[in-house]
């Protein structure tokens, strides 16, 4: 019978360090959903967390799988360069190398993802389902099919299961690890889905700088959720 080798021998390791986020600007007034929720870790990261793209932070954006149920982050990235719908480019949305391997990770090499954004910094606001044929993880080039809109720098890149729509924030703390000890995506609970209170917007995970996004980012919480209240705001 195979032992079940774990920790190695005992003694004093080097020390890891792991950094508690803080949403909430005062715990007054916050609203978590009763009972909590499931996590799918196989649509599941954070790939702007380097080196740990499988703990989940506080303050990420989850929405609810339609299929399934369970939870997954409802942006994965934001493109890196401005979308023109009549350029030259137009069969090329740019993204991050790190978004780009989230994407073939979450949905493949080719399908359908979603983006959210507006044709000029502070305009109205659209969401768009975008059909790509490759993508270079490298370089964060993807090939797309013409879109009808126009999108700037940092609109968000979502996904096309349902889980696009946020519903609340992954509460204070130190993240949720959706990998199992041989690096195995595994469901896991979401006990502190965040649905209400007085947030520190900064620390929302893909937080925009544009004010249109900003906007929409509080209309989906507000729409879903109790009470929400933004330090930016005030």
């Amino acid at each position: 019978m195979a032992e079940n080798f774990v920790g190695g021998m005992p003694g004093i390791r080097a020390e890891r360090a792991a950094a508690p986020r803080k949403i909430l600007a005062s715990g007054d007034g916050a609203i978590f959903f009763a009972g909590g929720r499931v996590i799918d870790g196989s649509k599941s990261r954070d790939p702007l967390n380097t080196g740990d793209v499988d703990v989940l932070r506080a303050g990420m954006l989850m929405g609810k799988i339609t299929a399934s149920g369970k939870y997954a982050p409802s942006v994965i990235g934001a493109l890196s360069q401005a979308y023109d719908k009549d350029g030259s480019s137009n069969t090329t949305m740019v993204v991050s190398a790190a978004t780009a391997t989230e994407i073939v990770r979450r949905i493949g090499t080719s399908g359908t993802f979603k983006v959210t954004g507006p044709p000029t910094s502070g305009g109205t606001v659209a969401t768009e389902a975008i059909t790509y044929s490759s993508v270079n993880t490298s370089t964060g080039a993807i090939t797309v099919s013409v879109a009808s809109n126009d999108f700037i720098a940092g609109s968000f890149v979502q996904p096309a299961d349902g889980s696009e729509t946020p519903l609340g924030l992954i509460g204070d703390g130190y993240g949720i690890k959706v990998t199992d000890a041989d690096g195995s995506s595994i469901d896991v609970p979401l006990p502190n889905l965040l649905i209400g209170g007085v947030a520190d917007a900064s620390q929302i995970i893909n937080y925009p700088s544009d004010s249109s996004l900003k906007a929409r980012v509080k209309s989906w919480l507000r729409a879903n959720g109790y009470a929400w209240c933004f330090d930016d705001d005030l």
